[in-house]
C-alpha cells in the first residue's frame, strides 16, 4: 500500500494515552451535512484499492452491508499500514500513538462524538449491526507486535499472532452478514481469518524476507531442515517446497473448518459473499503450488476475471449450505478448499513430500 492512507485525526497529533476522549462542546454540534458520506466514500476508496477480493465480498452483500465492510476493512488496513508502510518520519512511538487515537476515537464515534468522516461511517456501521469493540483492540495489538517480534517459534505462536490481525476480522464481519444466536458461528469465523492470514503469510514470504521477518514457525523449519540462510538465499529445493507444502495443507485444513461458519449465516447475500471470499483466498494456495512454491518471485493472486469465475460455484455452494442450515444434511463440495484453482486439497497428491518431512527423510521431488 502506497503510504498516505490514514484515518485522518480530528484535532491535533498528539493521541491520547486511554481509549477515551474528554468530551468537548463541539461533540453536540451536529454534523456537517454529507460527513458520513464523505467517510463511506474514503473508505471504499481504501477497499477499491487495496482490498479486492474484500470489494467483491462487500458488492455481494448489498449497499448497506457493503458499506459496513468498507468501513471495517478501512480501519484494519489503516491499522496493518500504520506499522508496515510508516512514513518515513514515524518513530515505533507515534505509531503507537497512532493506533492509540485510532482506539479512542472509534470510541467516540460509536457515541455519535467522532467529526472525523471515515470514523463517523465506521461509528454508524458498529451501532447499526452490533459489533463488539474489543476484536478491534485486539486487532490493534496484533498489528503492534510487528513492531517488536520477527520471528515466531512456534505455530501455536503464530496462531496467536494470526488470531490477532486477522481471527479478529472475521468477528468483526461476521455480524454485518447476520449469523444464528447461541451457534459456533463466530468460533468458526475466527478460524477463517486465520486461515486467510496463514495463506498472506504463504503468499508473501519473500517480501516479509525483505522486512526483516520471518513468519513461518521456526519448529517447522527446523522438521523440514530449512534454514533461515536458505530462505534468505531463495533456496527452493524440495525441502523448502515440503515445508510450504506442510503449511498449505494446514491452511486448507482450517478453511475446511472454518467453512461450517456459512450454514449458520442467515442472510442469503451473507452466504454467498463469505463462501466467495474464502474460495478465492483459499485458491491462492492452489496458485502457490502451481509456481513450484515459487513465493519469492511473483505474488501468488488470482485475476479479476478468475475471482469472476468463482462466483457461480460459490453462489451454488452457498444456496446449498443454507439448505445444510435450515435443514441439516451434507455439506456441498468445498472447490476452493479442495481444489478448484489448485488441485491437490487437504488429501491432494501433494502430500508425498510432506509425508518425507514428516518422516525426517525430505520426501521426493514429486510435489503438484
Amino acid at each position: 500500500m502506497t503510504q498516505g492512507v490514514r484515518m485522518q485525526r480530528s484535532t491535533s497529533p498528539d493521541a491520547p494515552e486511554s481509549p477515551a476522549s474528554p468530551a468537548s462542546a463541539a461533540d453536540d454540534a451536529p454534523l456537517p451535512a454529507g460527513t458520513a458520506e464523505r467517510g463511506l466514500e474514503e473508505c471504499w476508496a481504501i477497499l477499491r484499492e487495496h482490498g479486492k477480493t474484500f470489494h467483491l465480498m462487500a458488492r455481494l452483500l448489498g449497499d448497506a452491508r457493503g458499506d459496513a465492510i468498507a468501513a471495517l476493512y478501512a480501519f484494519a488496513r489503516v491499522a496493518d499500514d500504520a506499522v508496515d508502510e510508516p512514513a518515513p518520519w514515524e518513530t515505533p512511538e507515534r505509531i503507537c500513538e497512532q493506533l492509540r487515537w485510532m482506539q479512542a476515537e472509534l470510541r467516540r464515534a460509536v457515541a455519535g462524538r467522532s467529526r472525523v468522516p471515515t470514523f463517523v461511517a465506521l461509528g454508524e456501521a458498529v451501532r447499526r449491526y452490533g459489533i463488539p469493540l474489543l476484536p478491534f483492540d485486539e486487532l490493534v495489538a496484533g498489528v503492534l507486535m510487528d513492531l517488536d517480534k520477527f520471528r515466531y517459534a512456534t505455530f501455536s505462536e503464530l496462531e496467536l499472532y494470526c488470531y490477532r490481525v486477522a481471527g479478529t476480522v472475521g468477528l468483526l464481519i461476521t455480524p454485518v452478514a447476520g449469523y444464528r444466536a447461541g451457534s459456533a458461528a463466530l468460533e468458526h469465523a475466527k478460524t477463517l481469518g486465520t486461515a486467510m492470514q496463514l495463506t498472506n503469510i504463504l503468499r508473501d514470504v519473500g517480501e516479509d524476507l525483505e522486512r526483516g521477518r520471518i513468519y513461518l514457525p521456526l519448529e517447522d523449519l527446523e522438521r523440514f531442515e530449512v534454514s533461515e540462510a536458505d530462505l534468505l538465499a531463495h533456496r527452493n529445493d524440495v525441502r523448502f517446497r515440503a515445508l510450504m507444502e506442510f503449511e498449505i495443507q494446514r491452511a486448507e485444513r482450517l478453511y475446511a473448518d472454518g467453512l461450517r461458519l456459512i450454514p449458520l449465516l442467515t442472510k442469503k447475500r451473507g452466504r454467498a459473499s463469505f463462501q466467495f471470499a474464502v474460495e478465492a483466498y483459499a485458491a491462492i494456495l492452489g496458485k502457490i503450488r502451481a509456481s513450484g512454491y515459487d513465493v519469492f518471485g511473483a505474488r501468488a493472486h488470482l485475476t479479476f476475471q478468475e475471482k469472476l469465475a468463482l462466483v457461480p460455484g460459490t453462489a451454488w455452494r452457498a444456496w446449498w449450505a443454507g439448505i445444510v442450515g435450515a435443514f441439516g444434511g451434507a455439506p456441498p463440495p468445498r472447490a476452493g478448499v479442495n481444489g478448484a484453482a489448485g488441485r491437490a486439497g487437504v488429501n491432494g497428491a501433494a502430500s508425498g513430500a510432506v509425508q518425507g518431512g514428516l518422516d525426517g527423510t525430505n520426501g521426493g521431488e514429486r510435489r503438484s
